[in-house]
């Protein structure tokens, strides 16, 4: 009672119940629920909280990122030490622009190397 909104980073790492709990609060207190968080991993897959909040979102709104061709980046790469693109491994590795670059879906599948 008394919030006007409620702000959610990172819905990428929440699990499908936690996105349906967020749901019920907004229904049942009748608040804004802003959620920020990736769509999809660097294999191109939904993240369940993602997936969900897709599922059950009144509106979204995507912030747009380039690529550095200049397309639209929808892509989180994955990348190791040497700049190589990776497409295997465990959904979950915390990290940032060492570890993940924004990059359009064509030039994730047709690099090997940023």
């Amino acid at each position: 009672e008394g919030y006007d909104a409620i702000i959610a980073d990172e819905v990428q790492f929440f699990s499908e119940k936690q996105i349906d709990q967020l749901r019920l609060i907004a229904d049942h207190y009748t608040v804004a629920i802003y959620c920020y968080g990736l769509r999809t991993d660097f294999t191109c897959h939904f993240f369940e909280g993602s997936r969900r909040l897709m599922e059950i979102a009144d509106t979204f709104d995507e912030i747009k990122v380039s690529c550095n061709c200049g397309n639209k980046a929808t892509v989180s790469a994955r990348i190791d030490s040497n700049g190589k693109i990776l497409r295997e491994g465990e959904q979950f590795q915390l990290g940032g622009n060492d570890t993940y670059v924004p990059m359009c879906h064509q030039c994730w599948h047709r690099k090997d190397y940023i």
